[in-house]
């Protein structure tokens, strides 16, 4: 049992009968209610991980259910080495983003000669897919060919200060999606980084240098400030996709000579303070900080080397509409 009694069972709410579908539809509802990012706590979020992990597991539930019925005073996880984490992201503590990321891919669904991946190896093994969506001739000398331009330099810096670090995260560029919210139509999206369960939607803008001013909601400066090109609708659409991701939003600003840390972004103490005040989990960056800002993201999710095939090939379809 848990320190506190409870079986995997009680955490998600479940009858010991459960079936495969209402275990995942608990564990879904679980990492929206209990997700730290979203007003929960860690030891919660942590729990209900940890009950999905065993009970989504036909092999370990059928032993975890053993165990229970021959009244065992431990669940599987207590037999742990001491130090060892259900998860990753449980370890980040005693973990650098390095130590946490750096590690092997592991494919969900699981696969085998007789049971053939949801999505073919020959994608799920490559970690940039899509690419930005090129504007036409006359296009390219306003707004989308800066947009454009800005996008690229994001797939160039994400090869660069993410991906070869990281080798379950999965880049998919130039996406396409419904939007669910009133606003209706289309979202075009620059780029998704999905890994783990979480999930970064990622605009990109080339911004003057400067000092810029973010205060939860609005990007100011003296002069003209990039909008946040839709990123808080796409954020709210992805994460009622997924639920079971932790979906969150950066604007990329890129300076056009190239500094990596211009333009300056300054976050005044009532906005860091207070994120749930922005429109939606979106937060503005230089080239020079997203790197760091995407590691320690992703470091701190559950299960951090997982690639969920299904979500991948979603992805991998908006992209080519």
């Amino acid at each position: 049992m848990s320190p506190s009694g409870r079986t995997h069972y009680d955490v998600l709410g479940l009858a010991p009968n459960a079936t495969a579908a209402e275990i995942k539809a608990a564990w879904r509802r679980a990492a929206r209610d209990f997700h730290p990012d979203r007003g929960g706590s860690d030891a919660r979020f942590h729990l209900a991980a940890e009950a999905y992990e065993v009970l989504s597991d036909p092999a370990r539930r059928a032993d975890y259910d053993r165990r229970l019925g021959r009244g065992a005073g431990d669940e599987p996880h207590a037999a742990r080495p001491a130090g060892t984490a259900a998860h990753p992201g449980a370890g980040a503590a005693a973990a650098s983003p390095a130590q946490v990321l750096n590690r092997p891919p592991q494919f969900s669904p699981d696969f085998s000669p007789s049971q053939p991946p949801v999505l073919p190896l020959a994608l799920a093994g490559r970690q940039v897919h899509g690419e930005p969506r090129r504007p036409g001739v006359l296009q390219r000398m306003g707004a989308a060919g800066s947009r454009w331009e800005a996008e690229q330099r994001t797939v160039a810096l994400l090869e660069q200060v993410l991906l070869p670090d990281y080798p379950s995260a999965r880049l998919v560029s130039g996406l396409r999606i419904p939007d669910t919210g009133p606003r209706g139509g289309m979202l075009d999206i620059g780029h998704v980084v999905m890994g783990g369960y979480r999930m970064a939607v990622i605009g990109s803008a080339m911004a003057s240098s400067g000092h810029y001013r973010w205060d939860g909601r609005q990007l100011r400066t003296a002069g003209r400030a990039p909008g946040l090109q839709h990123l808080p609708e796409a954020v709210r659409t992805l994460q009622a996709r997924f639920g079971e991701f932790n979906v969150a939003g950066w604007l990329v600003l890129h300076d056009p000579r190239g500094n990596p840390f211009e333009p300056v972004i300054d976050y005044p103490p009532q906005a860091a303070g207070t994120p749930r005040s922005a429109p939606a989990d979106v937060r503005p960056v230089n080239a020079g900080t997203l790197g760091r800002a995407l590691r320690r993201f992703f470091s701190e999710g559950p299960k951090p080397a997982v690639v969920r095939l299904p979500v991948l090939g979603a992805l991998i379809e908006a992209a080519d509409r």
